[in-house]
């Protein structure tokens, strides 16, 4: 293979007798290596094959992260794919390098960020859950850094989202019923719906995993009827307000909410409504 561009002392980009492009790390890799040379197999650590769109934004975000970073998101998504059994997007490399270089960052200055999603994510998406907690002790065998628990959270979205777990067709009904809860939201209070906010954000995020339950069957009851009573009788109107989803629900997709989903559903909805 040769070297078609020279990213970094570490970093190049080679084609093979092919005309198929690879970006390959290793200390030193590019050190006094021109274009055209061929790339010395001896110090290749790393081999990345990535679709097109993908192989831009990654050459981009080599020149900002360092090498360390590269290698460590590469090993992430290789005990990912392997432990998971299923295809990962080639995006996963640039979006899971990027958030570990500022998790990192932010860490080695005492900055965490608590992800509000920890709860659903460690439901409905166990596994992933449990490949970013290895995660995190690779992490800090590699680094020296143990990052929070929260961190975990949100590698596992990464995973999640580089999955594609939906087909064309769930991904359509799930987007129709966000869009049709958000609605009967707007109806029912009578009032526009900050749509700048963190707290619709966490909203929309809920929903898309309660949406995704609805349309692949599946109901989530933790027995939570203590707590859902307390909630009930504190928050009558957004009771209401979701008790009029509940309905819709069962009407178009036959689905009846647990006490569980309709309790999560109300707190968010309530802080979307009430902390502006």
């Amino acid at each position: 293979m040769r070297i078609r561009q020279i990213l970094n002392n570490n970093v190049v980009s080679v084609v093979d007798a092919s005309g198929s492009e690879f970006i390959l790390t290793g200390r030193g890799l590019g050190f006094n290596a021109r274009v055209g040379d061929d790339v010395a197999q001896d110090k290749v650590e790393k081999t990345f094959t990535l679709d097109d769109a993908t192989h831009s934004r990654f050459k981009v975000l080599i020149d900002e992260i360092p090498l360390e970073v590269i290698q460590l998101t590469d090993d992430i998504v290789r005990l990912a794919a392997s432990t998971l059994g299923y295809k990962l997007s080639d995006g996963l490399y640039v979006s899971l390098a990027d958030h570990l270089h500022y998790a990192l960052e932010r860490q080695k200055n005492n900055q965490e960020i608590i992800n509000p999603l920890q709860w659903e994510v460690r439901h409905f998406y166990q596994k992933e859950y449990l490949v970013a907690h290895q995660s995190l002790a690779l992490i800090a065998s590699r680094t020296g850094v143990l990052l929070p628990d929260s961190e975990a959270c949100s590698i596992a979205l990464h995973i999640v989202n580089a999955g594609g777990h939906n087909t064309t067709g769930q991904i359509v009904d799930v987007t129709k019923l966000i869009f049709q809860i958000q609605n009967i939201v707007k109806y029912w209070f009578g009032v526009a719906i900050d749509e700048q906010g963190h707290n619709y954000q966490r909203f929309i995020t809920h929903v898309k995993f309660f949406a995704q339950r609805v349309v692949n069957g599946m109901v989530l009851d933790n027995d939570d009827e203590e707590l859902f009573s307390e909630i009930h009788k504190k928050h009558e109107k957004t009771v209401g307000c979701v008790n009029a989803i509940s309905e819709f629900i069962i009407k178009n997709y036959r689905h009846t909410m647990s006490k569980s989903e309709k309790l999560y559903l109300t707190v968010h909805i309530y802080n979307l409504m009430h902390r502006h």
